[in-house]
């Protein structure tokens, strides 16, 4: 019984000559003690127990990959070599979180990042918008720190790390000297 796919503790398995009993396509997946059997039409469990969240996670990759596993199915019925699928990747482009923070002068502020990187990010643009007027007072401003790996002001404002990062500027002595201005 090949394996097709491995991914986050799950086994993809899928049988030659398999097509006596459930008279429809399907793959064999295995977490720890818990074995399944997976239409590959429809994704859903044709016999078998299986950890709701390891369901989702095979009929996600069922999904994505269908018509290579329709191809291996058929190569497997046959009895002929099947081929590998690719495991399945959850979203995993997370930006760095903020590890410190120093406000400076022209209300910008200084983060650096869990991955090492040093960067600017310009409040002003924010300044004028909403609740974040507040960060006028340079007191409130200044009063910047890390919670959770953002940047969080007194009264409950703050940024997500994705915004900091991606709004941000890697820092150069230019951009550093004109922030400090």
């Amino acid at each position: 019984m090949p394996v097709l796919s491995m991914f986050y503790g799950v086994v993809i398995r899928i049988y030659f000559f398999d097509n006596k009993q459930h008279h429809v396509p399907h793959i064999h997946a295995e977490y720890a003690d818990q074995k399944a059997v997976f239409s590959i039409e429809s994704g859903q469990i044709l016999t078998g127990q299986f950890p709701a969240n390891k369901t989702r996670l095979v009929q996600a990759w069922i999904e994505i990959h269908r018509e290579e596993l329709d191809a291996d199915w058929q190569l497997a019925v046959n009895g002929e070599e099947v081929f590998r699928i690719e495991p399945l990747k959850l979203e995993t482009n997370v930006n760095p979180y903020v590890l410190n923070i120093e406000p400076l002068d022209n209300y910008c502020l200084s983060l650096t990042f869990t991955n090492g990187e040093r960067r600017i990010f310009d409040i002003k643009p924010y300044l004028q918008r909403g609740v974040f007027s507040r960060l006028q007072n340079q007191a409130t401003f200044r009063a910047a720190r890390v919670v959770a790996g953002s940047v969080e002001w007194p009264g409950e404002l703050d940024l997500s790390y994705d915004t900091l990062y991606i709004e941000s500027k890697p820092v150069d002595a230019t951009l550093l000297a004109s922030a400090n201005a």
